[in-house]
Order: structure tokens, then C-alpha cells, then sequence
């Protein structure tokens, strides 16, 4: 029975473990043991408790200030214990032994470079499990994220080259040969690309094998305000930019409004209490309310951007951070969406969302996604998975084997 660590490093989100939850399933089902690392304990009691699942603490560090935004994912590792090798050092140690303690035989790194880094040490496989943003092009420098910022290239060597710094230190440290770049860390096993080539944090990639999206884990049916007009599903976090903004344009549309909304105060629930919102107070299920609604005004999270426009319908996103930002770019590229910058004051939000509800080129083209990918089958791809997953696991075992009996 093969024992499989998900890695979950960075970011803050449901979507994290909604996504990996129904692949564990059907590993567990196949007769795997699957632990959890999760950075956020919290988010995990909202989803795992009920699939009997336990989960335990990912090794993490704070975000250590630097001046300015992330500019690239090297940028990016810096903030986050690469800047010192033996901030690193720590946090590899740290995984190492999670990775002992769960016998893992293959690592499944939801954006989680210092879970590969410590994998790469034990030399156990790693799928990389997640959007284009975890997995950045074989590039070297890594590359700028705000493309609309110059940034030189000579800043961007400069920071690849003191993440390699400390990536190197550690490898050396274990006796393991030294890397060229910072990207050839994610050289792993199997690249599995989430997503879909038009919604690619790096537009500019080139040639991938992209899975696509995996369905959400599926969650509880949800009920609508019984009233007249237009169906509108929001799913927002406190943090969301501009929250009370979004709120009251819901709060003025003349229609039936679904909020999803965890951590929300109950203050403005309160004060936005009305016969058309309705707070849902669990996870709801994503591709079914997408279905129902007309449209979505989401803080741009991909599972339920991405429902919506399988669903061929249009949405407002209202992104809080850079990965989020990039997404939501993409889909404003496509035209099946609007897009509120979250580094700029609000825009009219309530005449947006009467667009997103009433414009026919906004429309068509989530449409014209739906149609696309009409014969997409989630399912399939999860299978597909699994039985990669399965793969390297029994390709380790063999290994392991072999060198148990010279």
C-alpha cells in the first residue's frame, strides 16, 4: 500500500484542498494511505473532517519583508526563507522528517518548492499538483510577473542567483550535486500543468502538456433568495479588495444573490442581510451554482472562475494578490470576464456587474470556452492522475527493492 504526501506550501485558500480532495479519495480508494501537509490547519477543518481525513502542520515561514511587489517567482522564494540558507536549511529539515514520518513515495507539491527541495534530498518522485503560477517556465531568469513593470534583467539574475544561493547550500549540505537555475528545481518526476493554455499565469510559456481543471470537491446543494431577476453567485474572502464595494453592488442588484463568503464578520452579514442575499454559511458546489446562475463575481479564485466559464457563463473578479491578479488577466484577455485592479481604487462595481449579466460579447465568449471544452471530461482526467500517481509510487518501490537485494 502506497503512502502519498500532498504538499501544501503556499497560499491561503479552500481551493488548495478542494481541488486535491476527490484525487485522494480515489487514491484511498485504490488502497493508498494519503497524508496532508497543510500551511493553513484551519482551512483543512472546513473540508477534511467529513472525508476522514487527518492532516498535519506544513513547515512554513512568515513572509519576510522586501521592498516593492513579488516580481518574480524567485522573488517570490526570497520572501519565504530562500533569502538565507539557513532559514532554508530549516524548513528542508523540517519537511524531510515529514516526509520519513509519513514514509512517502511520492510527493504531490502543491505549490511547494521546499517540499520538492527536500524530495529531491531523499530522492523521492514529485508530481507538481497546481496552476501555471506553481510551476514557472524553464527560463532562466525567472521571469517578471508584472509584465506591465519593467524590470531588468540584470534584477531579475540578481535574485534568481541568491535563491540558488541557498537552494545550493542546502543540496550541498545533504551531498547532492549543485543546480544550473532556479527553475530546474521543478524538474520533477511528472509537470502536471492544471489548467487550460488560455489560462496560464505565463502566457509566453511555450510547449506543455496541461491536464487541465480537476473538479472541486464536491460540496453541499445550496439554497437561492426566491426572488425575481437575475441569478448572481459571489464567492468572496474577507481580505477580498474593495469588500464592501462588492457587497453593496450586489446588495443594489434587482435579482436572486448567493453569497459563499467563509470568515466573513458577521457584522456585514448583518448589515447586508436581505430577502435576495443569502450567505451560504458551507462550501457550496461549485459547477452546480455555476450552472444555476448567470453570472459570478469571484475574487478571481480558478475553481470557481473556471466552473463558471465551463459553465459558458461570464464573470467579475475581484483578485486580492499577484497569482490571483495574473489569473483573472487572462480570463479579461479571453473576454469572458471584468477585471478590478486591487491596486486601484474601486470602479462603478455595480455598473460591472450589470455588464457582466447583460453583455452579449462577454457571454459568447465564455460560451465559446464551454463549447471548447464541451467534451472535457474531469473525471477522465483525474483517473488519469491517479494512475500516474500509482505509477511513480509502485516505479519507487521497485527502486527501493532493488537496493534492498543487491
Amino acid at each position: 500500500m502506497a503512502s502519498i504526501l500532498y504538499a501544501w506550501e503556499f497560499g491561503a485558500n479552500l481551493g488548495h484542498i478542494g481541488t486535491f480532495l476527490p484525487v485522494a479519495k480515489e487514491l484511498r480508494n485504490h488502497g493508498a494511505t494519503v497524508h496532508w501537509a497543510v500551511t493553513h490547519p484551519h482551512q483543512a477543518a472546513r473540508l477534511l473532517p467529513s472525508a476522514g481525513f487527518a492532516w498535519l502542520q506544513a513547515p512554513t515561514m512568515p513572509e519576510q519583508r522586501r521592498e516593492g511587489p513579488p516580481l518574480s517567482y524567485a522573488d517570490i522564494l526570497l520572501r519565504f526563507g530562500y533569502a538565507d540558507s539557513n532559514d532554508l536549511l530549516g524548513l528542508v529539515v523540517a519537511w524531510r522528517e515529514l516526509l520519513r514520518l509519513t514514509d512517502a513515495k511520492v510527493v504531490l507539491a502543491d505549490h511547494s518548492p521546499t517540499a520538492i527541495l527536500a524530495a529531491r534530498t531523499l530522492d523521492i518522485p514529485v508530481m507538481l499538483f497546481g496552476s501555471g503560477f506553481f510551476t514557472p517556465p524553464r527560463a532562466h531568469p525567472t521571469p517578471n510577473m508584472r509584465a506591465w513593470s519593467h524590470v531588468s534583467v540584470e534584477h531579475l539574475l540578481a535574485m534568481d542567483r541568491q535563491a540558488l544561493a541557498s537552494i545550493n547550500a542546502v543540496l550541498k549540505s545533504f551531498g547532492r550535486p549543485p543546480l544550473d537555475t532556479v527553475a530546474q528545481l521543478f524538474e520533477v518526476a511528472e509537470d502536471s500543468l492544471l489548467s487550460f493554455p488560455e489560462l496560464d499565469h505565463y502566457p509566453a510559456r511555450g510547449p506543455a502538456r496541461y491536464w487541465g481543471m480537476l473538479p472541486a470537491a464536491v460540496a453541499e446543494d445550496s439554497i437561492w433568495p426566491a426572488v425575481a431577476g437575475p441569478r448572481v453567485f459571489s464567492y468572496l474572502r474577507p481580505e477580498t479588495p474593495h469588500l464592501d464595494a462588492a457587497l453593496q453592488a450586489l446588495d443594489g442588484l434587482q435579482g436572486s444573490v448567493l453569497i459563499y463568503a467563509p470568515g466573513l464578520s458577521a457584522e456585514l452579514m448583518q448589515r447586508y442581510a436581505a430577502p435576495h442575499m443569502a450567505f451560504s454559511p458551507v462550501p457550496v458546489d461549485l459547477n452546480k451554482v455555476a450552472r444555476q446562475a448567470d453570472a459570478g463575481l469571484t475574487y478571481a479564485s480558478p475553481a470557481a472562475t473556471v466552473a463558471f466559464l465551463m459553465a459558458g457563463k461570464p464573470v467579475l473578479m475581484m483578485p486580492g494578490h499577484l497569482e490571483q491578479f495574473l489569473f483573472a488577466r487572462r480570463v479579461e484577455e479571453m473576454g469572458a470576464g471584468l477585471l478590478q485592479n486591487p491596486e486601484q481604487p474601486p470602479q462603478n462595481l455595480a455598473a460591472m456587474l450589470r455588464q457582466v449579466l447583460a453583455d452579449r460579447g462577454l457571454r459568447a465568449n465564455a460560451a465559446a470556452f464551454a463549447a471548447k471544452y464541451a467534451n472535457f471530461d474531469q473525471n477522465a482526467v483525474m483517473a488519469h492522475i491517479v494512475a500516474r500517481i500509482e505509477e511513480l509510487a509502485d516505479a519507487e518501490a521497485t527502486n527501493a527493492n532493488a537496493g534492498a537485494h543487491p
